[in-house]
């Protein structure tokens, strides 16, 4: 066994489990509880996690923009600190534009972990381990989720600032560990690159990706809301299945990996967004905790496994030299349209108090993906 690629690996798990997992879906059991004990009202907590997808962008475009080299664990410890400091600072409630600083820096810091997992980890894997390294990888940000909706309900009657304090702890843990176990290596600097090798079939899954930014929105900012305030199921319920999802998501990657290496990346693609956009819909189609039960794992499984599908598609349609500069398109895509989705589900929610709507508008953008794909394979 190769035991510094696997550490590497696991390193991958944990820097995913704090600045994705955690510090990013961890937020959306949370809003029930922040809107009850009154420290924000509904729509300013929709809007503050709406401003950590607005850090995601940030954090993308600063990493895309880097060309120097990088020491890998000296920036990958950094970035895991921030987070920890910033979840353990949230415990106290200073106002929505305190509260809206650290949102902001965890949103930065946690696209940039991803970035520097997929360089670090990914990218040094031999290719015929890569799928799999990948997928323990990036498996931590479902753990998060998980993790996040099975501790939260038994963290909220301490109260807030205990939550948000147990939070951060766990984070600060894992940022530990990852200093112990974590193999030293640096990312060279790279050139300017001089084309992303746009054609047709890679644009349109560039376009897709970003339209899946859009349809996974629901799911991030409102789904255990919709869940404990739309449905009047309560806090531990939609605590509940945001963990459903979080587990699901949590076996994504490996799992469509594994299916895209049988069937091909675009074919798999193409029906993982489709699958997706039924399981998006489901919820209003089939009342009661089954509706509830597929929506999570479907969206769970595909939304954050369409990682590994779109840059091997992607990967399958250009040469090597020309991969590196699409994928950092693709994951811009990704981020300016999950940033102005957020924003503009958050507002159309202030508007129209109605959660069914953002979910028929997402179920609507996933479907085209899958359109586009299917014209991709074309």
């Amino acid at each position: 066994m190769d035991f510094p690629l696997y550490r590497a690996a696991f390193s991958g798990l944990l820097a995913m489990l704090t600045g994705i997992g955690i510090a990013r879906f961890g937020y959306a059991p949370l809003v029930p509880a922040l809107v009850a004990a009154h420290w924000f009202t509904a729509s300013a907590a929709f809007w503050l996690g709406a401003l950590n997808l607005f850090g995601y962008l940030l954090g993308a475009a600063g990493m895309r923009a880097w060309r120097g080299a990088i020491a890998t664990k000296i920036l990958v410890l950094a970035l895991m600190a921030l987070t920890s400091l910033a979840i353990i600072a949230s415990a106290w409630n200073f106002g929505i534009v305190y509260a809206g600083i650290w949102r902001l820096l965890t949103g930065v810091t946690g696209r940039a972990l991803m970035v520097l997992m997929g360089a670090a980890v990914v990218g040094r894997a031999p290719a015929a381990k890569r799928g799999q390294v990948g997928g323990i990888s990036f498996a931590g940000m479902g753990a998060g989720i998980m993790l996040s909706g099975l501790l939260i309900p038994k963290l909220l009657p301490g109260g807030l600032p205990f939550t948000w304090a147990v939070l951060g702890g766990a984070c600060a843990l894992a940022t530990i560990i990852v200093a112990i176990i974590m193999p030293p290596s640096t990312i060279p600097a790279t050139p300017k690159a001089k084309g992303a090798g746009i054609n047709r079939p890679v644009l349109l899954i560039v376009i897709a990706y970003g339209l899946v930014a859009i349809g996974f929105v629901p799911h991030i900012l409102f789904w255990a809301s919709f869940i404990a305030l739309g449905l009047h199921r309560g806090i531990v319920q939609g605590a509940a299945y945001s963990a459903l999802l979080g587990l699901a998501a949590a076996f994504g990657s490996p799992v469509l990996g594994r299916l895209a290496d049988r069937l091909g990346f675009q074919t798999t693609l193409a029906a993982a967004y489709l699958a997706m956009s039924i399981c998006t819909i489901c919820p209003l189609l089939i009342a009661g905790p089954a509706g509830l039960a597929i929506s999570s794992i479907g969206v769970g499984v595909v939304a954050l496994g369409v990682v590994v599908l779109t840059s091997g598609a992607l990967a399958g349609l250009l040469p090597l030299e020309r991969l590196a500069a699409t994928w950092g398109l693709a994951t811009m895509s990704y981020a300016i349209c999950q940033a102005a989705s957020a924003a503009g589900f958050s507002t159309l929610f202030h508007a129209t108090g109605s959660y069914r709507l953002l979910y028929a508008i997402a179920a609507t953008a996933t479907l085209a993906a899958a359109g586009c794909v299917f014209a991709s394979k074309r």
